[in-house]
């Protein structure tokens, strides 16, 4: 089970990152050399093999394709040498009639590499088919890591028809190597790391409880030769969900002491019950920009890649997590960003078709929170926009590692959680008015919208977040955007005070304010698609005109009509 989810999981990110028409590379369960050109014919050769070596005997398949026709090439000989840790341990002849050759291997510990199959009188070159396959025995595949198989096409279209210098050409292919690490937390007590390589191995682990860090270094490559069919480098990281002093709702990750992106860090809390996993995913456009950054230093480029793992000092909102059938993506926020046990704390979900990254309206769920494997709150209910809150206040004595849940998503069984931590609270209450000078502070420094806020109850609220993304993201973007919002802020801030008040005191008037506000966050939406000043520019007064035209012109022409209609009464 757990195997399967984490290969669901795997599945995922890699659909997230590739295109469906990508082609396989470097690392990963099957790589292709595109480019030969033998005698004015132009073929690829792709290699397969299983990312995890679970049984006996295992089948790696080499298929030759013309590049035209889409057919098989036949009559291939290559020969093939397979390295690992730079040491060659096979290099012979192999042939196959029909261009598809599977080869049958059995991973041992020890003794000689020994070949079984039927022998060729030309070149001595194995064969096989499906039905015979080539069957190699010895101490080759049996450790995880990355392969390299170097291929010579000896013939093509004919047995007879031999090619000479061909050129060499590289495939690399891996086995998946898990590897724990015990280490020691701050009180000298021993915690159990792991990591799991989908590239090359891994070495030289450390935490530092000190400074709550990992690292550790893997082999790589830098050449332009390695690098233009490495597709993607995917690490994990796994560490025990109730280790609270490593537990934090995001992680920075850095290579060889360059920060990385966000989108090359993400947290998964799902596809192991009692570990919390943290990967790292670089892409090879983000390997480039580490090699461009790591040429500006003016240093001699190095051999490995070294990663560090620093648990944020700072929670970056939102938290995302996949459900298992990857239908589903659930972002998660929670108000105040410190957690802490005696103080109200709003979780704020959007629940987003993972696809399209859209909120999905009308989603019913069970909001369920679990701490030392017993529940301690359920609730369910209904996003009717696609985004809700729960509000929970954690007891004196319960803090320490939690466990937030969401099952049962749109009624389809399907769920996804979140881990965090529950702080010992201060013992200082706050009363309801420095909240809301607090509140009314925040606002004013940039923190969103009192009026929004004061309606839908968090500044977290989806509504909210979307007025926050608009300005952050569009607006405060570009010149035209910032001259404006200077001048809203000014007149906004000098009224928005005494409705939030108002809202506040009457549910009525909320409800009100509320009704008035939907109209104009559909058409705010708009503004999302901005990118450029332009765009900016010309999307805003768009969305200004619209506005006006609903809450100025509508009302007007209608009120004309109406003293119309009653002056003709008259």
């Amino acid at each position: 089970m757990l195997l399967s989810k984490k290969i669901i999981i795997f599945s995922l990110i890699f659909c997230l990152l590739f295109p469906a028409s990508s082609v396989y590379g470097h690392g990963l369960g099957i790589d292709t050399i595109s480019s030969i050109s033998i005698q004015e014919k132009q073929f690829s050769v792709s290699i397969e093999m299983p990312m995890y070596f679970e049984n006996d005997q295992e089948k790696i398949t080499i298929t030759a394709t013309d590049n035209e026709t889409d057919g098989n090439v036949n009559n291939v000989t290559y020969l093939i040498g397979i390295f690992y840790n730079d040491e060659m341990i096979l290099r012979n002849y192999f042939f196959t009639e029909n261009g598809v050759l599977p080869i049958i291997v059995t991973p041992t510990n020890n003794g000689d590499i020994t070949i079984k199959g039927e022998q060729d009188s030309l070149l001595g070159a194995w064969s096989g088919t499906e039905s015979n396959p080539v069957e190699i025995t010895g101490p080759l595949f049996n450790s995880g890591g990355l392969y390299t198989f170097e291929i010579e096409v000896r013939t093509i279209d004919e047995p007879t028809n031999i090619i000479e210098n061909s050129g060499v050409y590289e495939a690399d292919l891996t086995i998946v190597e898990s590897v724990s690490f015990p280490q020691k937390d701050q009180n000298n007590k021993d915690v159990e790391f792991s990591t799991k390589s989908y590239f090359d191995s891994i070495s030289n682990f450390n935490y530092d409880s000190e400074d709550k860090e990992v690292t550790f270094e893997m082999p790589f490559d830098w050449n332009e030769s390695k690098m233009s069919h490495v597709s993607v480098v995917h690490v994990e990281t796994h560490f025990p969900k109730d280790f609270a002093e490593f537990l934090s709702p995001s992680y920075v990750g850095y290579v060889n002491d360059i920060k990385l992106f966000k989108s090359s860090v993400t947290v998964d809390d799902y596809t192991y019950d009692n570990d919390r996993t943290v990967h790292f995913v670089l892409l090879q456009d983000h390997l480039r920009f580490l090699k461009n950054e790591m040429r500006e230093s003016e240093q001699p480029l190095p051999d490995n890649i070294v990663f560090k793992l620093s648990a944020s000092q700072e929670t970056k909102f939102p938290l995302i997590a996949y459900s298992e059938s990857e239908e589903f993506k659930v972002n998660l926020a929670w108000d105040p960003k410190d957690i802490e046990a005696g103080v109200p704390t709003n979780f704020v979900f959007t629940i987003r078709d993972s696809y399209t990254d859209s909120p999905m309206r009308l989603s019913d769920y069970t909001f369920v929170i679990i701490q030392n494997n017993e529940e301690i709150y359920r609730t369910s209910g209904n996003a009717a926009v696609g985004g809700d809150y729960e509000k929970f206040t954690f007891a004196k004595d319960q803090t320490g590692p939690t466990v937030i849940k969401f099952e049962n998503i749109r009624n389809t069984g399907q769920e996804t959680e979140f881990a965090l931590v529950v702080v010992p609270g201060s013992g200082i209450e706050v009363s309801s008015d420095e909240q809301k000078i607090t509140e009314n502070k925040s606002e004013e420094n940039g923190g969103g919208c009192l009026i929004a806020t004061a309606a839908y109850g968090s500044e977290l609220s989806p509504q909210v977040q979307l007025l926050r993304e608009i300005r952050d993201n569009q607006l405060l973007n570009t010149e035209a955007g910032t001259a404006f919002m200077g001048t809203f802020n000014d007149v906004y801030y000098s009224f928005s005070p005494v409705i939030a008040d108002l809202e506040r005191e009457s549910p009525l008037f909320k409800e009100v304010v509320k009704l008035g506000l939907t109209p104009m966050l559909s058409s705010l939406a708009i503004m999302e698609n901005a990118d450029s000043e332009s765009e900016v520019l010309g999307l805003g007064l768009s969305v200004i005109a619209l506005n006006l035209g609903m809450y100025l012109a509508a009302p007007a022409l209608i009120g004309m009509k109406v003293h119309q209609q009653i002056k003709l009464k008259k």
